[in-house]
């Protein structure tokens, strides 16, 4: 749904005029029967987001003339299956994304809570959208979050300022800070450095990125914040208008001499036949100087009743090695250290 306001009032005492502004509504809801296994325990359940997970938000862009634009965004997560905000209780907040900016024929910069130079150019090359439920390359990733193994790679960050070259060139470059903004201890807690360059141009797209986070956060800051390196590189090649083919390498470095470092390695593939789109993605995950590990693999079906409504199905399996206890997005239990995790899902997806 599209609103546009027209003003043709002149700013006092200025030459200028108020230009033309656009806002928008947008936003998914998506709902999936979900059976989830582990260690001999099961669960069946309603629950949102196997495809994509359910928001509603405002965006909106203001011509300031001169090949000069304002732009906002405000993204709110929504439970579909309770109706409730994705924040602890039943609240909804605008934490998916809050900026606003200025873009042109430079670029872009934006301020506020948005998504991270590596998430995007994760994006790219995941054929599962970086689905926090069944992309393997997302639930491997976040694993790193276990104690004594460093944080996981951050996909979004507040307090940040973000450039990004203008969409549709070739060249891509996305350059991101996050303030720490802690007034105690050190004010360093929480700080994020974060940047990508590639080339995308089909059918080729390639992207080198790395994010550096630090530990802590401005309401619980410590007094010696640590900071933890990822560096990536991303690729996707377009064979012909039906296949193409993905891979990432991942370096998640220990933020401490003591803290071992993670190396990810996820590759996926698509085929596109008309309304049916068929996904596959299988990744490894290996601390060093360790036997902790996993390995998953996912496989996805996707049927297109129209351009916004999708029916898909999803099958997982996430297999636990040296005693890890990753699990699969949406289990309501946490496996037991070296327990397997399996899920399937059939559901609906529409976009508005």
């Amino acid at each position: 749904m599209k609103k546009r306001i027209l003003a043709a009032s002149a700013l006092l005492g200025s030459g200028f005029a108020c230009a033309q502004s656009t806002v928008q509504l947008y936003g998914m809801v998506d709902l999936f029967v979900q059976h989830l296994g582990s260690g001999g325990r099961s669960l069946t359940q309603l629950a949102d987001g196997g495809n994509g997970a359910s928001r509603f938000g405002f965006r909106g862009a203001e011509d300031l003339g001169g090949g000069l634009a304002a732009n906002f965004v405000l993204e709110a997560g929504v439970n579909a299956d309770t109706g409730a905000g994705t924040l602890p209780g039943p609240s909804i907040s605008f934490t998916r994304q809050a900026f606003v900016g200025l873009s042109g024929g430079w670029g872009r910069v934006d301020a506020g809570r948005m998504y991270t130079p590596m998430f995007n150019a994760f994006l790219r090359a995941d054929p599962f959208g970086m689905n926090a439920i069944y992309s393997p390359l997302v639930l491997v990733a976040q694993t790193d979050a276990q104690p004594g193994l460093g944080p996981a790679p951050a996909f979004r960050a507040s307090n940040m300022v973000r450039y990004r070259t203008p969409q549709g060139q070739a060249f891509m470059l996305d350059l991101a800070y996050s303030f720490g903004e802690a007034s105690t201890a050190s004010k360093r807690s929480g700080e994020f450095q974060g940047g990508a360059i590639g080339y995308d141009k089909a059918p080729y797209y390639l992207a080198y990125s790395f994010s550096r986070t630090r530990t802590g956060t401005d309401t619980a800051p410590v007094a010696a914040p640590v900071a933890t390196r990822v560096d990536a590189l991303s690729a996707r090649i377009d064979l012909g208008q039906a296949w193409a083919l993905s891979a990432h390498a991942i370096r998640v470095g220990g933020g401490l001499p003591s803290t071992p470092a993670a190396r990810l390695i996820d590759v996926g593939v698509s085929f596109q036949d008309g309304l049916s789109r068929w996904t596959g993605a299988v990744v490894q995950r290996k601390v060093g100087g360790s036997t902790r590990g996993q390995f998953g693999v996912t496989l996805g079906y996707d049927y297109a009743l129209s351009k916004r409504t999708v029916l898909y199905g999803r099958l997982l399996h996430l297999s636990n090695r040296g005693g890890a206890t990753a699990s699969a997005g949406g289990i309501a239990f946490t496996p037991r250290g070296g327990d397997a995790v399996r899920s399937s899902g059939i559901g609906i997806r529409h976009s508005f």
